[in-house]
């Protein structure tokens, strides 16, 4: 085994938000190296597929709006940059009764904006959107601004970034271990050690094995399905909506004329590679249920049905911290099936942890929150 070069600061982990830290980090000056077990973009992870979602309106936390705010600047600053079309505006529309988190957490997390969103009665919904089945009891916001993140795009769009700004990138070699040692890390790959004065942990799914730190973490599996919709009429845009079998059922326009739909949580859960990647028949039949339900327009059959994974935590908010016990250690996880619309602002935040620089805006994501007999 070999001794590589040292570095200011390694990130283990290049999905959506190692990505985009070590493009941050690149932009700093600093040498960095990314590395990561597998080739990046790869279907084993949450970030494989077509379409992301991307919102302002926020359910979970009125705290998430800011952050959003600087997400959206962030992705529009990265297209600029690669031209590689990242988002899309397609807009999107919940529907739900009036007392479901889905439409009165989003509006109170428009309160005090200029975010732009209409609050429509069930039958101009059925007017606006023709594709969509819409309760005589439920209210509907549509918020013009959603949009579609492609996100293979981004993070080859991230990496190449950091590429052009002087960062090496090793893939196909899994860390083996970490430790700190004095005011440096090491990192252990399959290969050889690195040594960094910084080391950031984005590891997705695989950070319950590796980040020596006794959190929460739930990896989450979950079906999607996408479908021809060519013939559907539109227009079509983002859609979320209540479920009886998880937290929400959601879709969202494609490229070519296809649409992502899937369930929102409720999946089967267990270590990440032990998790089913094959598509169960009752599985199949129960998305099959809510489309034939709520998108009577569409196919009855879709193109593809496959699996992606979630890492939640017990509250369903991130953990972005410096390591309680490693302080040249930063950490990034549980995106708990809504990371990825915020990896620009993750990316810019981890790299500010790992620089030194103080954020106050992430108090919410300490794994301190934790009750001590869940970490």
């Amino acid at each position: 085994m070999t001794h590589q070069r040292h570095y200011d600061a390694i990130v283990v982990g290049l999905g959506a938000w190692g990505s985009a830290t070590l493009s941050h980090l690149a932009g700093r000056g600093l040498s960095v190296l990314g590395i990561d077990q597998f080739t990046p973009p790869h279907v084993r992870g949450s970030h494989h597929g077509n379409g992301r979602v991307i919102r302002m309106a926020s359910p979970e936390g009125a705290f998430y709006t800011p952050m959003m705010r600087r997400a959206y600047e962030l992705w529009h600053e990265l297209d600029a940059e690669t031209g590689a079309e990242v988002l899309t505006t397609v807009g999107g529309v919940y529907a739900a009764p009036p007392d479901d988190e889905m439409i009165w957490g989003a509006l109170k997390s428009y309160e005090g904006t200029d975010i732009p969103h209409e609050v429509l009665s069930a039958a101009e919904a059925r007017t606006r959107f023709p594709w969509l089945r819409v309760g005589d009891s439920e209210s509907v916001i549509h918020e013009p601004g959603t949009g579609r993140l492609h996100p293979e795009r981004a993070i080859v769009a991230h990496t190449d970034l950091a590429r052009r700004r002087g960062a090496d990138i090793v893939v196909s070699q899994g860390m083996k271990d970490w430790e700190q040692t004095g005011d440096r890390v090491v990192v252990t790959t399959d290969s050889g050690t690195f040594t960094a004065d910084r080391l950031v942990l984005t590891l997705g799914s695989w950070a319950p094995h590796h980040l020596k730190l006794d959190l929460p973490l739930v990896v989450e599996r979950q079906v999607f399905a996408v479908y021809d919709v060519r013939d559907v009429p539109g227009p079509l845009t983002m859609v979320s909506l209540p479920s009886t079998h998880c937290e929400a059922f959601y879709g969202v326009p494609e490229q070519d004329d296809t649409f992502k739909l899937a369930l929102h949580h409720g999946g089967l859960t267990g270590p990440t590679d032990e998790l089913p990647t094959t598509v169960a028949d009752e599985e199949k039949e129960l998305l099959k249920s809510y489309v034939a339900d709520r998108l009577p327009h569409f196919p009855e059959e879709p193109l593809q049905v496959t699996t992606c994974k979630y890492t939640n935590t017990p509250d369903r908010h991130f953990v972005l911290t410096r390591h309680p016990e490693a302080p040249a250690v930063v950490v990034g996880a549980g995106c708990s099936g809504r990371g990825f619309k915020f990896a620009t602002f993750i990316g810019e935040a981890l790299a500010d942890l790992a620089t030194g620089v103080e954020r106050p805006d992430l108090h919410h994501f300490s794994p301190g929150r934790f009750p001590q007999s869940q970490v």
